[in-house]
């Protein structure tokens, strides 16, 4: 099942994972350089408020900081793919707003934000994103703003269940900064904003998620160092089973689909899709990342894999067929 081979469905037809990589690779090696050659503002990737009308929300903030390495330009080159399988889990009318998360303590482009958008229109709003690859080296990021923006700033007046993943590797901080509230949010807080108030005002309008870059494993047992420091802190924020621990940013969209499986009552369908398209050693990664998500409240083993189905494959001689992601 190999991710060599292009896949060519409706609107994404001649879309190739190798040709996209090559793209956002480029593209992240200069965006910033392009960004401030150009004088592009930081406030104009920052909107005053999105709306959507669709039934389906999802948000995607990427940690775009020095320390996710090749993780933005991986991920950005999958994330078109969610038009496709995304579907089978939220409906045809998904739309998804991807947003940047950088430090606003040390970084120029520490939040940006793009309309909800589907189609091939998905893969235009990542290109417009400043990959700054900054950060203060402190394990902490701006995760906040990208909160505070979306919990205060998005309406979506026919959304069922709107869904919102964080994926990044380090801690939000312990409280919202005012000044870079009203700065890059435009909101004027009176009082003091912790984290925890933060993200339960974020949970009142989004199931949240996070997709955490592992430093040394995929799993929550045996952390040490900056990885537990880190795990433990989004873990009192989010709840252990709303947290997919990941150490290869190749299979990030697998686990998305997987969070949005859990999300909608299909679990079983996306364990049958993902045996369909992937070999043994991605299986294992996937699964043992939403292993909590999956099962924290219910079963505590993966179950063995049956043969399914998936508009994420070639059809025909499933010996020849190939993987989409």
């Amino acid at each position: 099942m190999s991710e060599a081979g292009d896949y060519d469905p409706g609107p994404w037809t001649g879309y190739s994972f190798k040709t996209a990589r090559k793209t956002y690779d480029r593209h992240v090696g200069r965006s910033y350089g392009d960004a401030v050659s150009s004088g592009k503002d930081p406030k104009d990737l920052v909107p005053g408020k999105l709306e959507t009308k669709c039934i389906s929300p999802l948000v995607i903030a990427c940690d775009v900081t020095g320390s996710m390495g090749d993780w933005p330009a991986t991920i950005f080159s999958k994330l078109p793919y969610l038009e496709l399988e995304g579907k089978e889990y939220l409906g045809e009318d998904m739309e998804i707003s991807f947003a940047a998360v950088g430090d606003a303590y040390c970084d120029n482009y520490p939040l940006q934000v793009r309309p909800f958008t589907k189609g091939t229109d998905l893969e235009k709003r990542l290109k417009e994103l400043v990959v700054e690859g900054g950060g203060g080296g402190q394990i902490q990021e701006s995760y906040d703003l990208a909160a505070l923006y979306y919990a205060r700033n998005v309406e979506m007046s026919n959304a069922v269940n709107p869904i919102f993943i964080f994926i990044g590797d380090e801690k939000m901080y312990p409280s919202v900064d005012k000044k870079q509230a009203k700065n890059w949010t435009y909101n004027a807080l009176e009082n003091r904003l912790s984290a925890e108030g933060l993200v339960k005002e974020l949970q009142r309008k989004y199931s949240v998620y996070l997709v955490i870059k592992s430093y040394d494993t995929c799993s929550s047992d045996g952390m040490t160092g900056t990885n537990k420091v880190v795990y433990d802190s989004w873990k009192s924020l989010l709840g252990e089973d709303h947290i997919a621990v990941l150490p290869d940013a190749s299979r990030v969209v697998d686990v998305i689909f997987g969070i949005l499986a859990k999300e909608t009552g299909r679990i079983g369908y996306f364990e049958d899709e993902l045996k369909d398209r992937q070999d043994p050693g991605q299986i294992k990664t996937v699964l043992k990342s939403l292993n909590p998500v999956h099962y924290l409240k219910g079963r505590k083993s993966v179950p063995k894999l049956m043969a399914g189905k998936s508009v994420m494959k070639r059809s025909g001689d499933p010996e020849k067929s190939k993987s989409l992601i």
